[in-house]
């Protein structure tokens, strides 16, 4: 399994928080971290690019899912871009691409003005 990688970089007023790799029980701690961060270094609008995320577990689902209730009840978003079809079906599956945004592409995440909760 590759190791999870975050980085993060402002674009437009949000955070860009780029995963690469497999987000598991053992790297949810870490992207909990990465994502606390982008939060205080940018505010509280967050764009989560899965383009290169090949795997995520329900540690992952409930990282995203924490990050997403922290993000709009403090007036912000959270917004999910560009899943694989593998990421996409575990979204759908718990029924959090109903609750969450999920964009086809980075460029429609960033291009989308955020739905505010």
């Amino acid at each position: 399994m590759p190791p999870l990688e975050v980085t993060t970089r402002p674009d437009g007023g949000r955070a860009v928080v780029r995963l690469c790799g497999e987000l598991d029980i053992a790297s949810a701690d870490d992207l909990r971290r990465h994502l606390n961060e982008a939060r205080r270094e940018h505010g509280e609008r967050l764009v989560l690019d899965m383009t290169e995320l090949a795997f995520m577990d329900s540690g992952g689902l409930s990282v995203i899912v924490a990050c997403y209730k922290a993000t709009t009840a403090a007036g912000g978003s959270l917004v999910l871009a560009g899943p694989l079809p593998i990421v996409r079906r575990t979204l759908e599956i718990t029924g959090l691409h109903r609750r969450i945004p999920v964009l086809d592409t980075l460029e429609e995440a960033l291009a989308a003005e955020p739905d505010p909760a």
